[in-house]
């Protein structure tokens, strides 16, 4: 059986040029859906979202209250109901991009980050896909000092131990900044 190449995920940095590159890119003939497109790669990136809960993000959910601004109800896995934090400038650029929940799906997102990881010549052994941007926001908020319970809870997981498994190393560097004792 032959060894599975070892994939390492994007660096924010990485991430930053992705999206850049994704706002000077022209539409390609036969793209429709770059704006919705756009919107995902922010709700998985900066928000942390499930690929089928982005698809579904409802900005007409925020919380009534003003002391809980900035949250929005989230349908997740097995129709479980959470909140999470969007930020106003992820909320910004949704609207610019008139975000409307369900006008997209994972296969299409899918294929849309191939076209562009291979537009930017990323080499073979960096992830983008959709649950890419998801793993690249637990890792990098745990490695931020987010606590685990915390994040747990961001992410909407039942278990902390599924929240440990997200957590992988994307820049070298942190491994001998965190280096154990």
């Amino acid at each position: 059986m032959a060894k599975k190449d070892l994939t390492i995920l994007p660096t924010n940095q990485l991430l930053q040029q992705v999206w850049d590159y994704l706002l000077s890119r022209p539409n390609k003939k036969g793209e429709y859906k770059k704006l919705e497109h756009e919107g995902l790669y922010l709700l998985g990136w900066k928000v942390g979202l499930r690929i089928s809960e982005a698809i579904n993000f409802d900005l007409s959910l925020e919380h009534q209250q003003a002391e809980y601004k900035n949250l929005y109800l989230l349908r997740g896995k097995r129709d479980k109901e959470r909140w999470v934090y969007v930020s106003p400038e992820v909320v910004k650029e949704l609207k610019k991009r008139n975000w409307q929940p369900n006008q997209t799906n994972r296969i299409s997102f899918f294929d849309f980050l191939g076209k562009v990881k291979e537009e930017m010549n990323l080499p073979n052994n960096v992830e983008l896909a959709p649950h890419t941007l998801r793993r690249c926001f637990a890792t990098y908020q745990a490695i931020s000092g987010m606590p685990l319970p915390v994040l747990q809870k961001v992410l909407g997981h039942s278990k902390v131990s599924t929240t440990a498994l997200y957590i992988r190393d994307g820049d070298l560097g942190n491994l001998v900044r965190f280096r154990p004792v």
